[in-house]
């Protein structure tokens, strides 16, 4: 019986992890000076209760603040160590000094392990990658490897800090210019944002550098473009395998534009979109489109920048810089327009719309679907509900990593529940072979955690690291990750009546059903999956039925296997 249950355990567990803003409105300026400070405000308090101190005293402090504490670990329980979100950090300490169950009261404090961060010389002046808790995020996660962004601008340029960058030859639409070249400024210095070569010794650092840069040239040295250059381009960058497509432009509506967006998005591409610089309310488009996610812009200080336009259509906030500061733009290496480059501080919506590029890189290359790393970037914003300046809240790189690892250990769950389940209930006499089945569970279900490990070229592991139902979108074909009979129990049924016809290739086709069943009910779990033409309730139910339509399958595949043990 032990023997048999360990089994049990252990195929559940293999099986559940088968589961312009037209750029001149970026001024140039003098080197940028030392970063100012981020400011008070909201964020985590740490406090240190007098050893002894239980819950009756923790709920006395939380009284106190207004707020929610949590003991920070089991472990430190004993030492009343407790930590929580407040709305006012000085404040908080205010209230606690001199407290008798208050040792020690401090903000949270993120320290690094010496040389693991960047040694970019000028990273320290660059506030705005850790105001949108990038380094965070690069201690714990990939950094883009393997996923494409487009940066649809002015062109992008090798500059001396985009030395380790990859950077594709790319294309022009602006008639009489060939290259994919910079010849403004603009565009590299979003790229620089969004892959500029990190922890190289030199320059500045970027949000995802491990991701790769295509050049798509719709904006003239003079920093505009027609509609149809700029939709041409987007069709363009759409069809080259483009990942995540920025567009630090805008203007008044274009249909072409428009439909080249949705066209992209059909092929799981996301767009991200600058919300424009008008300083009012009204949200420039492409950036108030639908389809987009419209991102308007910060200042160090955590406030809307004085330029940014808002109200519908903004999605997010993210850092764009306000040069009224000192240091206050947003600091990259880019292009002089001499022939030579300089790194230069820029300020718009235009350099918060790279920001949330890359930090869409940084999800996709953990092997996020493209739907799912859109919900994480909106649900894990600091925000408490969407408001016309800041959108869903200001972004955060650091939460929406540590969303992403919830989100996967949410499908490793619902996959082991699958898998023991299915196993537990066959109750064969002799369990499947073990490695064949958890081969084709793996395969089904994808190996999500491999993009957290420290594996070199990651970009090759992309068909391990993806469910089965979501190979199509690295084939060129993102468009069956939505169709209905593909998010089914049709392939599984295809499978048990070939492969699980015959008893040496049986254990396959059971890894397989149990992995596309799990990935399926994960899908309806968490809204991940998206089947065309059903509304969201009935998508919903879609899924969870093909899930149980996988579960019976495999069921019969082990009954199967059953009764040819019994025959042998």
């Amino acid at each position: 019986m032990g023997r048999k249950l360990g089994t049990v355990l252990a195929l559940g567990l293999v099986t559940s992890l088968v589961f312009a803003l037209a750029p001149g409105e970026a001024e140039r300026s003098a080197p940028p000076a030392p970063a100012v400070s981020l400011g008070a405000g909201a964020g985590t308090l740490v406090v240190d209760l007098v050893d002894g101190a239980g819950e009756a005293d923790l709920q006395t402090v939380e009284a106190l603040l207004g707020a929610d504490l949590d003991w920070t670990h089991p472990l430190s329980v004993d030492e009343a160590l407790a930590e929580g979100w407040v709305a006012d950090v000085p404040g908080a300490l205010a209230m606690l000094s001199g407290h008798p169950l208050v040792e020690v009261a401090e903000p949270e404090i993120v320290m690094e392990a010496y040389g693991n961060y960047p040694n970019d010389p000028m990273y320290d002046r660059q506030w705005h990658l850790r105001a949108m808790g990038a380094p965070e995020a690069w201690s714990a996660t990939s950094r883009g490897q393997g996923v494409v962004v487009a940066v649809v601008d002015t062109g992008v340029s090798k500059v001396e800090d985009m030395d380790g960058t990859e950077i594709l030859k790319g294309a022009s639409f602006v008639p009489g210019t060939r290259s994919a070249a910079d010849d403004q400024g603009h565009g590299t210095h979003v790229a620089g944002t969004i892959a500029q070569t990190t922890n190289n010794g030199k320059g500045v650092a970027g949000v995802a550098p491990d991701a790769t840069i295509l050049p798509v040239k719709v904006l003239s040295k003079f920093g505009f473009g027609s509609a149809s250059w700029i939709a041409a381009g987007i069709d363009y960058a759409a069809d080259e395998g483009a990942d995540v497509i920025n567009l630090s432009l805008g203007g008044g509506y274009s249909s072409v534009i428009h439909n080249a967006i949705k066209k992209a998005r059909k092929k799981g591409v996301i767009v991200v979109a600058a919300a424009g610089n008008s300083g009012n309310r009204g949200v420039g488009y492409p950036g108030a489109l639908e389809e987009t996610i419209g991102v308007s812009a910060t200042g160090p200080d955590g406030k809307l920048a004085p330029y940014s336009s808002y109200g519908k259509g903004v999605d997010i906030a993210a850092p764009g810089g306000d040069k009224r500061k000192p240091g206050g733009g947003v600091l990259q290496n880019t292009v002089d327009g001499k022939g030579g480059d300089h790194y230069v501080e820029y300020q718009g919506t235009s350099m918060a719309t790279p920001h949330v590029a890359g930090a869409a890189a940084v999800l996709l290359g953990q092997g996020m679907a493209a739907d799912a790393v859109e919900r994480t970037l909106l649900d894990t914003a600091r925000g408490d509900s969407w408001n016309e300046r800041y959108g869903h809240g200001h972004l955060d790189l650091a939460a929406a990593t540590k969303g992403a690892v919830k989100r996967g250990g949410t499908q490793f769950a619902l996959g082991a529940v699958f898998a023991l389940l299915i196993a537990q209930l066959a109750a064969t006499r002799r369990r499947f072979q073990l490695g064949s089945a958890g081969v084709a569970g793996w395969l089904a279900g994808g190996l999500f955690f491999l993009t957290a490990l420290p594996i070199p070229d990651l970009a090759v592991l992309g068909f391990f690291t993806k469910p089965f139902l979501e190979w199509p979108s690295l084939l060129a074909l993102p468009e069956w990750v939505h169709f209905p009979l593909w998010l089914s129990a049709v392939l599984p049924f295809a499978v048990a009546f070939t492969l699980g016809a015959f008893k040496g290739t049986r254990p396959l086709a059971f890894g397989l059903v149990c992995g596309v069943g799990a990935h399926l009910l994960y899908g309806a779990a968490t809204s991940t999956l998206d089947p065309w033409w059903l509304p969201a309730s009935l998508g919903t139910l879609w899924l969870i039925l093909n899930a149980t339509a996988c579960g019976v399958l495999a069921l019969g595949l082990a009954g199967a296997q059953k009764l040819d043990e019994g025959t042998a």
